[in-house]
């Protein structure tokens, strides 16, 4: 299971840079117009949320009770799947006329990633330990 959150952490690391270095490839399928300082900006913040997802996996991995840590992946599976993807298809977008395809993509990809984290919330559990 670590190493599937690596690749989370990965996968959120490369959104970071994106959005950061280059927040044009991310922006395009929103249709908002010209890349405005104030929209780069807003690209910045939204790196800021995927930088606080790695810190928090990473502290995650490292707690010692499975519990502990089920509580933070699964708070962030549920970020995913309702606050990104449910959000973006019930109500975003098409209050910011998305292309169909650019909203099933990206809402695909949070909801896969919810559900990627939701299984590994499930099937995190300490190991059984032998009576003395």
């Amino acid at each position: 299971m670590k190493i599937v959150l690596w690749v989370y952490i990965a996968f959120n690391l490369l959104q970071a840079v994106v959005l950061s270095v280059n927040p044009e490839l991310t922006d395009r399928a929103y249709l908002g117009g010209e890349m405005t300082p104030t929209r780069a900006f807003q690209w910045y913040a939204v790196a800021g949320y995927h930088v606080l997802i790695i810190a928090v996996t990473i502290i995650a991995m490292g707690l010692h009770r499975a519990q502990d840590r089920r509580k933070i992946i699964l708070v962030n599976a549920l970020l995913y799947l309702f606050w990104d993807a449910g959000s973006q298809l019930v109500y975003w977008g098409r209050e910011i006329g998305m292309a169909t395809s650019d909203l099933l993509i990206n809402s695909g990809v949070s909801i896969a990633t919810g559900l990627i984290l939701l299984a590994i919330a499930f099937l995190d559990r300490d190991p059984a330990t032998k009576p003395v």
